[in-house]
């Protein structure tokens, strides 16, 4: 390019031009205001501007009142969930109502295991976990809440209960009233004052048949405090078990190697998780569903020995089809009758095993005679000799694989 233009070009397009330009901008951007021009919808930045500075854009296309309404349209779904089956209150689905009851009674502690029991029967909604828990609450203090009491207006509701899952003790070491006593944690008198307060909640629900599970207390981190839990421990076993309640220990589950207090630990599928809450006593969401877990065996096995025998009837409509199915196919092959009254199908009787061929037994003729001589086609006595006897090759026959003569000019 010529030194004149490129002089002519930095004149043109130089500082003076471009704030010429900024304040045409400004001036085209509020003159569209004033006059009521529409933004434009869509072509933002320079580019934009650009073109319908210059006359070159079209502007956003008009909206499609069509493809709004498509829009608009709930999106039909290809499939059921399967919870739609099971849900209550559910479109489309029956509704399962809660048909076994588990109550938690204890303190802040067992609250968290009524959260872990909660996400361990998710799948369950014939089972439902009632949390009758209560935030620092206790055996000791029955000015503040009453357990006893309430035991037994829990367990005369026992139509509504089918399992007890009770976790009292960190609230409990504290001093025992006795008339005009003050008992001091763990002596004596205290410790026979507190057996009697659980034999007292227990009396109840083993009165009304209902199962109880006690959960004991896990390891504490300050180790005043994880000492005299040992010791509290010892007595609800003892007192728990007298009664013919069942007392579950957890401690091993949420110590260390030494026995002793650790925040951390396996969860129910094995990976190394957070279980205990920063004041070294309640639980996390995955440590009350670890005390949860060691629960969970003995509710099932008695929800499912309460089970009606015949529980397919509880089944969705296509797996009660299928169950169907698969038991008719059972029936026809054992040669059962499909329905009563109905003629048996007997399959015919099959062979223990197909045809027996011996691999040591000399080769017969067709007529089931030994092979010999006779039996040789014409000509072929002297092959067998020579190869059978005397090993040497057989004579090659053209087109066979053995044939490696070519034809020669």
């Amino acid at each position: 390019m010529a030194p004149l233009a490129r002089l002519r070009m930095k004149f043109a397009f130089g500082p003076r031009f471009f704030s010429r330009f900024a304040r045409l901008a400004v001036v085209a951007t509020l003159a569209a205001a004033l006059d009521g021009a529409p933004a434009p919808a869509q072509d933002s930045g320079f580019g934009g501007f650009f073109q319908q500075f210059f006359g070159g854009g079209q502007g956003a296309k008009p909206p499609d009142p069509n493809a709004q309404k498509q829009a608009a349209k709930k999106k039909v779904r290809d499939f059921v969930p399967a919870t739609a089956t099971r849900e209550p209150g559910t479109p489309g689905g029956a509704a399962v109502l809660p048909t076994f009851f588990i109550e938690v009674v204890g303190d802040s502690l067992a609250s968290f295991t009524a959260g872990g029991l909660s996400e361990a029967f998710a799948d369950k909604p014939e089972i439902a976990v009632v949390d009758k828990t209560h935030d620092a609450s206790g055996l000791v203090r029955s000015d503040y809440y009453d357990w006893q009491k309430a035991a037994g207006d829990l367990a005369g509701d026992k139509d509504h209960i089918n399992f007890v899952v009770m976790m009292f003790g960190i609230n409990d070491l504290q001093a025992i009233r006795d008339g005009a006593d003050n008992l001091d944690p763990l002596s004596d008198r205290w410790k026979a004052a507190y057996a009697a307060r659980v034999d007292a909640i227990l009396a109840p629900f083993l009165s009304a048949n209902i199962p109880v599970a006690w959960v004991g207390m896990p390891p504490m981190r300050v180790e005043k405090f994880n000492d005299q839990i040992v010791k509290l421990n010892e007595i609800d076993r003892e007192e728990v078990e007298k009664a013919g309640a069942k007392y579950i220990d957890i401690w091993d589950a949420f110590a260390n190697q030494n026995g002793q207090f650790d925040a951390f630990g396996p969860n129910v599928d094995g990976q190394t998780v957070k279980l205990r809450g920063p004041d070294g006593i309640h639980f996390t969401k995955a440590g009350g569903r670890k005390a949860a877990h060691f629960i969970e065996a003995d509710i099932r096995r008695i929800f499912d020995k309460d089970r009606p025998l015949n529980a397919g009837t509880d089944l969705p409509p296509d797996i009660e089809q299928a169950a169907g199915d698969i038991n008719s196919q059972i029936r026809h092959e054992a040669g059962a009758p499909d329905e009563p009254g109905a003629p048996a199908r007997l399959e015919p009787v099959k062979p223990l095993s197909g045809p027996i061929l011996s691999l040591t037994g000399r080769p017969t003729s067709p007529n089931g005679l030994l092979a010999k001589s006779a039996d040789i086609p014409p000509g072929q006595t002297d092959v067998i000799a020579k190869v059978l006897r005397q090993g040497e090759p057989a004579d090659p026959r053209g087109g066979r694989a053995d044939d490696f003569s070519w034809p020669r000019l």
